[in-house]
């Protein structure tokens, strides 16, 4: 496992949309807009089973996930992995991250998927 720094982290604690790249069935890439977080160092977000990034995860785990800045895309982060599947059985972590991009819980909490990413290799970009 790859470690992050502090800086790349904060990235994903802080209110940033991320990107997932997972490989479909034909190994072709399939991207989404996700929220994301961070737990022990490793980037986490949320999906549904039914979903084509919880299928593609559950047959092929590996994937990588952008988080960029809010207010300067082109302060960045990737980092490319492999994912950790876990229900979401009692939603808490899906109410988590809905209360921190919306201030809410998730109006539909159902069949959803924690993904935990140990990243393998990162790229850190600041234009600064």
């Amino acid at each position: 496992m790859v470690e992050l720094t502090e800086d790349q982290l904060e990235l994903f604690r802080a209110t940033n949309y991320g990107v997932v790249a997972t490989l479909g069935p034909d190994a072709a890439p399939q991207t989404t807009i996700v929220w994301v977080h961070e737990e022990d160092g490793r980037p986490v977000f949320n999906t549904t089973n039914k979903r084509a990034k919880g299928q593609n995860l559950k047959r092929d785990g590996r994937l990588s996930i952008l988080v960029w800045k809010q207010d300067d895309p082109y302060r960045y982060v990737a980092v490319d992995g492999v994912a950790e599947l876990e229900q979401d059985v009692d939603t808490k972590h899906m109410h988590a991250m809905s209360r921190k991009y919306t201030g809410k819980d998730w109006h539909t909490p159902v069949d959803r998927l924690i993904v935990r990413v140990t990243p393998q290799r990162v790229y850190d970009y600041n234009d600064d």
